[in-house]
């Protein structure tokens, strides 16, 4: 499917760009998720994506950067918390393509440890997490199906 990089988000101009210039990329995003995704069942995927969504915020949000800030300031807590949060998304492929996936990871998850940090309520954050998981899953299905 061939789609106009000019007529959509910045986020569509991000995966207009990947499949551009790493067109291995959305390849890479659809292998590195199907094993916990369902893509044919619309229902099952967006309860995937909550639970997923709300898991992982409770985890390395409300736990893991909520102590690591009791002794360490909040900008190192949230880029420490948000290294460690990408690389356990790590899949193995392309250096370039996985590296192009762990950067942008970890920039999602800066803001939402930043979102956490300021509303300090894990439910908010899931929400964007969830909302991010939820546009990207619509994006690359352009791509995809």
């Amino acid at each position: 499917m061939v789609l106009d990089c000019f007529t959509f988000s910045d986020e569509h101009h991000l995966l207009c760009f990947s499949s551009s210039f790493l067109p291995e990329f959305i390849d890479h995003i659809h292998n590195r998720t199907q094993f916990v995704i369902s893509f044919d069942k619309l229902l099952l995927l967006v309860l995937q994506l909550a639970v997923l969504a709300l898991g992982e915020e409770i985890a390395w949000r409300a736990f893991f950067q909520n102590q690591l800030s009791k002794y360490i300031p909040i900008i190192p807590t949230i880029i420490l918390t948000s290294i460690i949060f990408s690389l356990g998304h790590f899949a193995v492929g392309n250096a370039v393509v996985v590296s192009y996936d762990i950067f942008f990871i970890f920039i999602n998850s800066v803001i939402y440890g930043v979102i956490f940090y300021k509303t300090n309520n894990a439910w908010i954050s899931a929400i964007s997490h969830f909302i991010a998981n939820v546009f990207s899953i619509i994006l690359i299905s352009f791509f995809i199906f």
